[in-house]
Order: C-alpha cells, then sequence, then structure tokens
C-alpha cells in the first residue's frame, strides 16, 4: 500500500503551451518536446529526471502536477495499524512565529497516532558518519535530488557518495523498529521524497507534501491558533533541528562551518551543486573536501518545492535558527534517555549507476539540423535561449537525440511569418497602408507606392495626413468600426475602393485601397455613348415625326396615333 505506481510529476497535456519555460528552467534538460495533434507538448523524460521540481515551480500554466498522496494517507488513518507522522525539520519555516508547536496537535486531530521530527533520523545518520573511515572523501546524501544527480549524471563520482541513508529512511527504519505494527507518513518539502520512498518500502509508507498537509487543513478548518501548543513525541532531536539549511549538517557533525576551512563544504541550489560536481569530476579539485554538504533547492530544503509561501529564505532560515534555540533551551523529555541508535548496518545503502549513455551527434548532423532553421555559420547562431536551451548547438544536439523539435526557434519562427506575412503584403495588387493611432506610417506595399507616386520616397514614419486626405483612417480609429468607402483623390486623378479596419484594439489601422479609376472611367464613357446615343435617336424620332405629320396631313390623317407611336419609341431607346 505504501509504494507509489506512477512518477511523481506528471504533465496536464491540454494546459501547456509549448514556451519552453520548463526547459529553461530545468539544469539537466529533462524535457521532451513532442508534437502532438499540430502543437507542441512538453513532457518529463523519467530516466534523466532528478526530481528537482522546478519545472512545477515555473511552469506559467500549471501544466506539470505533483502526484498527491492525502487520499492513500487517509485510508492509511483509516485501516486501524497506528500511523506515525515524520514532520521534516523545515516545517517550522513555515508556520509563524509561536505556533511551531502547534503542529503536532494538529497531526493528531488528524488521526496519527504518533507525531516525531525527522531531525532524529537526521542524528541517527549523523552518528553513522562519524563511524565511516576517515582519510576519504564524502559527498552528503541527506538530499535525494543530489543522490539522482550523481548517480545518473556523475556516476564516476558514486564512490565518493556517503554509503548511508537519508535521514528519513533511517527514521522511518527507527519507527519500525521501535513500533513494529505503525506505519510511516513522511511529511516534507521534497518531490524527490516520493520518489525515494518507493525504494526504500521497509521505512515509509506514504509521503505526504507540507502543501498537500496545509490543504488538508484548510479542508478540516483548522489553523494553528486553535491548538495549543504540544511537544513532538520523543525521542527529541537536538543539533540536527538545523538540518534543512546550508550548513546545517555540517553543524550536527561537529564540523566547522568556517568558510575558510578548504576540508568542509556546503553548498545549495541545483546549478552549483552541478557546478561543483563537474570540476570534481574533471579534476579540477585537487584536494576535495573530507565533507561535502550538497543541497539541491537555493538556501536549502526551507525552500523545498512543496513548501507553502512563508516569506524569503532569509525569514525561513531566520525561523529555523528561532525554534532550534528554543528547542535546545527546553528541559529534557521523558523518554529521550531511553532511546538507543541504529545499528551502522542498517543504515548502509548501495547506489547504482543509472546514466543515459547517448551517442555523440555527428558534426554533419548538427550542421543539417541548424541549417533547417537559417544557421549556416557561427555568425547565425544567436544562441539566445528562447527555446530552453544554452547554445542553438545544445538544442541541435536535443533534436538530434528526439528531445526537441527544430521549429522550437523562436527567432526563427518570427522571421519566417515575418517574412510570409511581407511576403503576401508586397505581392498584393493592391495597395496596404498600416498607421498607428497618430497616423504615423508603420508599412506602406509597393503596389500603394505606385498608386500614389510615393516611388523612391521614405514613407514609413511620415504621417499619412501629410501625404493624403486621411479623413477615413482618422473616422476607424475614432469610432472602432471598419470602412468600406469610395474616396476620390483628385490631386493624385484616382478613385480608390477603401477597406479600413482597426487592429489591435485600435492601436494600429490597416487600410486596403482598390483603384478602380479605370472601372469607374469606362463606367462614365459608356454612360455619356448611351447619352448621345438617345440624343441622336431623339433627332432621328423628331424628324421622323415631321415627315409623319406631314404625310398624315396629305393623306386626311390625324396625327394623334402616330404621336403615342413614336412617343413610345422614344421611350424604349431611353430604356
Amino acid at each position: 500500500m505504501g509504494e507509489q505506481t506512477t512518477f511523481p510529476i506528471t504533465t496536464v497535456a491540454d494546459r501547456c503551451r509549448d514556451c519552453y519555460r520548463c526547459i529553461r528552467s530545468c539544469p539537466v534538460k529533462a524535457i521532451r518536446i513532442e508534437a502532438e495533434n499540430d502543437k507542441l507538448r512538453a513532457r518529463i523524460v523519467e530516466d534523466l529526471c532528478v526530481l528537482c521540481g522546478r519545472c512545477v515551480l515555473t511552469c506559467p500554466q500549471g501544466a506539470k502536477k505533483v502526484s498527491s498522496s492525502q487520499e492513500r494517507v487517509k485510508k492509511l488513518l483509516a485501516c486501524g495499524d497506528p500511523v506515525v507522522a515524520s514532520v521534516a525539520p523545515s516545517f517550522a519555516a513555515v508556520l509563524p512565529p509561536g505556533y511551531a508547536l502547534a503542529l503536532p496537535a494538529m497531526l493528531k486531530a488528524l488521526g496519527f497516532a504518533l507525531v516525531q521530527e525527522t531531525s532524529w533520523g537526521a542524528e541517527l545518520v549523523c552518528r553513522a558518519q562519524k563511524q565511516l573511515p576517515g582519510g576519504t572523501s564524502y559527498i552528503s546524501t541527506a538530499c535525494p535530488v543530489v543522490v539522482n544527480l550523481v548517480e545518473k549524471y556523475y556516476p564516476e563520482l558514486i564512490s565518493m557518495l556517503a554509503p548511508l541513508v537519508s535521514p528519513m529512511v533511517a527514521h522511518g527504519r527507527w519507527i519500525k523498529q521501535n513500533h513494529p505494527q505503525s506505519r510511516v507518513v513522511f511529511i516534507g518539502p521534497c518531490i524527490a521524497k516520493k520518489e525515494e520512498a518507493r525504494q526504500f518500502p521497509d521505512a515509509i509508507d506514504e509521503v505526504l507534501g507540507f502543501d498537500e498537509l496545509w490543504q488538508w487543513f484548510k479542508e478540516e478548518g483548522f489553523s494553528p491558533d486553535r491548538f495549543s501548543p504540544a511537544e513532538f513525541d520523543p525521542p527529541r532531536p537536538h543539533k540536527a533541528v538545523l538540518f534543512p539549511v546550508e550548513g546545517g549538517q555540517l553543524h550536527t557533525l561537529s564540523m566547522s562551518t568556517d568558510m575558510l576551512n578548504a576540508r568542509v563544504v556546503a553548498i545549495s541550489g541545483l546549478v552549483n551543486c552541478i557546478d561543483f560536481l563537474s570540476q570534481l569530476q574533471r579534476g579540477e579539485i585537487k584536494h576535495p573536501p573530507a565533507f561535502m554538504e550538497l543541497l539541491a533547492c537555493n538556501g536549502g530544503c526551507i525552500a523545498g518545492p512543496l513548501m507553502e509561501t512563508a516569506g524569503d529564505i532569509f525569514v525561513r532560515r531566520q525561523r529555523i535558527i528561532e525554534y532550534f534555540r528554543a528547542r535546545s533551551s527546553a528541559a529534557p523529555l521523558k523518554g529521550d534517555e531511553e532511546t538507543k541508535p541504529l545499528p551502522l548496518d542498517v543504515l548502509r545503502r548501495r547506489y547504482r549507476e543509472r546514466k543515459i549513455y547517448r551517442p555523440e551527434p555527428p558534426e554533419e548532423a548538427i550542421k543539417q539540423i541548424l541549417a533547417q532553421t537559417g544557421k549556416y555559420t557561427p555568425q547565425d547562431e544567436l544562441n539566445c535561449g528562447a527555446c530552453g536551451y544554452n547554445s542553438c548547438r545544445e538544442k541541435a544536439a536535443a533534436v538530434y537525440w528526439g528531445m526537441a523539435e527544430v521549429q522550437m526557434c523562436i527567432p526563427y519562427m518570427r522571421r519566417r511569418a515575418e517574412s510570409m506575412s511581407n511576403l503576401v503584403i508586397n505581392a498584393m495588387p493592391n495597395g496596404c497602408i498600416i498607421v498607428n493611432r497618430h497616423l504615423e506610417i508603420l508599412e506602406v506595399n509597393p503596389a500603394a507606392r505606385e498608386m500614389f507616386g510615393w516611388q523612391g520616397k521614405e514613407i514609413t514614419g511620415r504621417k499619412l495626413d501629410q501625404l493624403l486626405d486621411a479623413t477615413n483612417f482618422r473616422r476607424v480609429l475614432a469610432t472602432g468600426e471598419p470602412l468600406n468607402v469610395l474616396h476620390t483623390y483628385d490631386e493624385h486623378d484616382r478613385i480608390i475602393r477603401e477597406v479600413i479596419f482597426p487592429l489591435e484594439k485600435g492601436e494600429v489601422v490597416v487600410g486596403i485601397l482598390v483603384d478602380i479609376t479605370h472601372e469607374k472611367r469606362q463606367q462614365e464613357e459608356l454612360r455619356q455613348m448611351k447619352a448621345q446615343t438617345i440624343k441622336r435617336a431623339q433627332e432621328v424620332i423628331n424628324k421622323q415625326m415631321k415627315v409623319a405629320q406631314e404625310i398624315a396631313g396629305l393623306l386626311g390623317e390625324t396625327t394623334a396615333e402616330t404621336k403615342v407611336l413614336l412617343s413610345q419609341l422614344i421611350r424604349l431607346m431611353q430604356e
């Protein structure tokens, strides 16, 4: 029941907007961009992911989701066996000052039989660390992200990893040794702990994020001010309360925290850890420190991805220090003296290489991929990072490995879109003028230039009303409504059909100008020809009437009927 069956982070495909922000934020580039229904979607490659959670924190659309354990924990509490909460020491950074000790009472109100501090597991790990052989260099293994990083990207350094489980696992094993029938739920700020618990089902049954816990409290209507302070169940940790801050493990080990001491080092932040491990792997650090405390989150676990908002890093660190000082001065609890450490063998662990070896892309393949986005020389490579990769060549390698798509190059796609739109505008047989709300010309195509005799002149940036009668453009700017009207430009001897419409909420106006001068002149010529024809016909009819009248008189007939017939003939000609 305690083992999770899915990867802790999933992608909600419908929310992904191919902005590449997750790639930019991922230090190990464990994101694959896949084409899906003509759209690009970001997927996490589990074998490459170290579970730092940066993609979850940075995705603006909330497309990266962390699997929730809340329902499984509720089932554990309902199964009948005692359930023990192991609370990560970073909890004190989240709660307001003075409310830290309300947490044990709140958790017991949810149904937990015992509530203990994971810091006790950190104490056990530090005691075991002191028993390891000296004369070698150790990388701390309290942070599962750092362990993932070494196993997947720096396997040459696996021998340096301290062969000890994390404080979470140590505490879980201690609980199950002392409370054999119990189930253990770790509560903390780390996504990677959800995956680590799968590797150690003998120690941890479920992992609950602080964010899940606070949401649960809200659902139950719990708030710290409603609960009286209550002690955590023993045993009580001592120095290990400082474990979640940078340098906290060194302090717990009673090692020097002096920044000038080259025998120890404390580094936080995944990028900083990567830089340090890279130098260590390349042999650039000639004398590696005896102990290297590496934490993936900036400032330590107090900045974990599952922490609730609780001020900046300095505020969180201060809360941890205040809690440590308050606990240091507290009287011993009954049961503290009865605790026994776990044997060293129970705390030992092994590591395995999990590196994914990918073939180095041939130079010719890189050149071909770069050429698809118009990059033929090193000068064409912008290395802007908009695609998420640090350089164009790095992105080309990702395309070669199937991790990226060619069209992820934003500058190239923009140039392509602009060139296509310019191609269409320039090829239009009708004139096109684009102005801003100040009537300043932004674009004008060759057809418009020829229409108004602007060839060879610098037009862009000039006021349209200085060149033409801009009455209709002003009207569209004022009303925001499109126009379809005829406009005669006498000075240019042109009759223009103007289709004018606003864009970008009225900030830009586009005018499509159709020159209908020739058609209008043909219509006028046809009208004049008809008028002349009718006039000539009228003259002929008048003459015929006169002759007809004379003939009718000679014949002794009246002219009334003849006049009617001839009038009908005139109307017929006019029609």
